[in-house]
């Protein structure tokens, strides 16, 4: 009998899930994991992942069955620890959910009578492991004490349980798990088309399938109370429609001319309805995401709801709080609220963000050393934000004016791309397997392959590089922030746009020794960093960890080394080398780099301030042969 594809598809997220919360927990080193190579065809060896320290191992040659968090199945060897202490194997320090095949083993438990672990499949496998664990007298198992995972919830239990999470953190945490997969399998049953270079870029922003390469809780929809919970269907995130209340100006923190540049909303909205939409003296209207109407209601008692014959229909970027209103705007678009939890984070808009967007924009942009025909800063131009005391009240009640460069963009010669839109596959349609920068670029070849990277890693570090050079200023260039310039007729890329402000990282003395400027933000915003090594050290997650590494290893540059290598020689042509930068990512002593750590900001219930691990780092990195040696 044939595999139902609904449990194809749950089996498929349940994987995605746990190989992002397996990838979180020992890259973060809040486990420890070792390497075992295995001599079959299925595999290049497997992970023993552990639940606790080396201490708890005397003789430092064994490992108790119920010691052992996971064991995963990896296509190539992993990235290890500069330092690493190779007890059961070469210990893990970089472990990528693209390492692991969908072959995940737990031990103990109420599962144990699946001979082989569950995975008939894979029977030869499990048998490699085992015979590899006993020859090295590492770890006393045998078929009927391993079984197939139960799935993400499972692990991250026990993971919890071992490590004293709070009850209440591990509930909420097993619950945004759940969504996720929820989420990610109706993904795979409803993919969205592949899209082509002729796509709108709006097409692009709506094609994301998996979303985030490695943060666990990459496909969480959770919708905050008055809310209700939307299951997967019953409410399309993508095409919203735009609602309108109004507030006493008085209750509410405007910048720049917010008003007048929603005036164009306004008027569509009208004719919309067929009548005027009438704005009483001394009030405000502020457009809002429709999800917002409840939000509104319960904690704004000054606030009146214009009826739903003023909406309008809207369309969302990736973000799904970032919106473009085609019967109302050309050139701009709005960032709305929306009490929505998307990964670890609701997204809203705190007084803080809406206060920085329009300042940064107006007195740092222009002052900034970039070359302004690679990268153009999306500006926003507007704010509001209600002003109640608590700002985790009053983040729920503000929207942003931005500029919209997808707009007329074609007329300009260009199509414009959201970056992460780009290793993305799973998609509906021909060819829909493969990652879209392979299949849109005709990249058939290895050769081709590299020419596209390192032009495309070339230009993205002359794009980036020179504001956190001169002037201490760090972009928060991630994949969903950046936008790809390509000419519309050769498909060769020109430049990016940087969008979102919110993961800046701002050197206050840097930039104003080099540009005069005082910058203008609220006392204790996150984006300010009081050294140079915190600017850097954004950087290197956003560029290196994230943007760069995920499109290596979709391009199959990774593993050969090949990609690295790409990225060592752009930066070596990028960094000067009495740069301070230099030594703190090029120098051969620094092994590692901090990286953001997911898993560990999640358990502290923090998303605006990052928690940082120190990561292997990437710009070393010359392959899997050489690693293993």
């Amino acid at each position: 009998m044939p595999v139902p594809t609904d449990f194809r598809s749950r089996e498929k997220a349940q994987f995605a899930t746990t190989a992002r919360l397996l990838s979180c927990l020992v890259t973060e080193s809040l486990v420890r994991a070792f390497y075992q190579p295995v001599k079959v065809p299925q595999a290049a060896g497997f992970a023993i992942i552990l639940n606790g320290e080396p201490p708890s191992y005397p003789d430092q040659s064994t490992i108790r069955p119920d010691e052992i968090l996971a064991i995963v199945a990896l296509h190539h060897p992993p990235v290890f620890k500069p330092d690493g202490v190779n007890l059961f194997g070469k210990e893990i320090g970089l472990l990528d959910p693209l390492d692991m095949i969908p072959f995940v083993l737990e031990t103990g438990g109420s599962h144990c009578a699946q001979p082989g672990g569950g995975f008939p499949e894979y029977a030869e496998l499990v048998g490699a492991f085992l015979d590899v664990l006993r020859v090295g007298k590492c770890v006393q198992l045998e078929k009927n004490t391993i079984h197939k995972s139960a799935g993400t919830i499972s692990v991250w239990n026990k993971f919890a349980i071992s490590h004293n999470v709070d009850g209440t953190v591990q509930a909420d945490i097993a619950q945004e798990f759940s969504s996720a997969i929820k989420w990610q399998a109706y993904s795979y049953q409803h993919p969205p088309g592949a899209p082509c270079f002729s796509s709108p870029s709006i097409v692009w922003e709506q094609s994301i399938v998996e979303g985030h390469p490695t943060h666990p809780m990459h496909k969480t929809r959770w919708f905050l109370p008055p809310l209700p919970d939307y299951a997967p269907g019953q409410y399309d995130l993508l095409h919203p429609r735009l609602r309108f209340v109004s507030v006493p100006r008085d209750n509410l923190k405007i910048t720049h001319d917010f008003e007048g540049l929603t005036l164009p909303v306004l008027k569509a909205a009208s004719a919309n309805a067929g009548k005027e939409l009438v704005v009483r003296e001394g009030r405000v209207v502020i457009p809002i995401h429709e999800l917002q109407v409840v939000h509104i209601e319960h904690k704004f008692p000054d606030a009146q709801i214009y009826p739903e014959e003023y909406s309008l229909p809207i369309l969302a970027q990736q973000s799904l709080r970032s919106v473009v209103i085609p019967d109302a705007y050309r050139g701009l678009h709005l960032k709305l609220g929306v009490g929505v939890k998307l990964t670890s984070a609701v997204r809203t808009i705190s007084p803080e963000s809406a206060y920085l967007g329009p300042r940064f924009s107006s007195q740092v942009v222009p002052v900034l050393t970039m070359d302004r025909n690679i990268l153009t800063v999306a500006r926003e131009l507007a704010s509001v934000v209600h002003s109640n005391p608590n700002g985790e009240i009053a983040k729920h009640c503000a929207a942003i004016v931005r500029e919209c460069h997808e707009d007329g963009s074609e007329d300009r010669g260009e199509r414009l791309i959201v970056c992460t839109s780009l290793v993305e596959s799973g998609h509906r349609g021909e060819d829909g397997h493969l990652p879209a920068v392979v299949r849109v670029f005709d990249l058939d070849t290895e050769s081709k392959r590299l020419d596209w990277l390192e032009k495309f890693v070339s230009l993205f570090l002359q794009a980036f590089l020179p504001p956190m050079l001169q002037n201490g200023v760090a972009f928060e260039c991630h994949p969903q922030n950046c936008v790809a310039r390509f000419d519309l007729k050769t498909k060769e890329l020109k430049g990016f746009i940087i969008r979102d402000f919110g993961g800046l990282r701002v050197h206050t003395e840097t930039l104003k020794a080099t540009t005069g400027v005082d910058f203008d933000f609220m006392e204790g915003h996150s984006i300010i960093a009081h050294t140079l090594d915190d600017v850097y050290t954004r950087m290197y997650h956003t560029i290196i960890h994230n943007h760069f590494q995920q499109l290596i290893r979709v391009l199959g540059l990774h593993y050969n080394g090949l990609g690295w290598k790409i990225v060592r020689e752009q930066l070596q042509k990028n960094i000067p080398k009495d740069h301070p930068l230099h030594d703190a990512w090029m120098s051969p002593d620094r092994k590692t780099l901090p990286g953001k750590c997911f898993m560990r900001m999640r358990m502290s219930s923090m998303y605006r301030f990052h928690l940082h691990g120190p990561f292997p780092n990437l710009i070393h990195y010359k392959g899997s042969e050489v690693e293993s040696t």
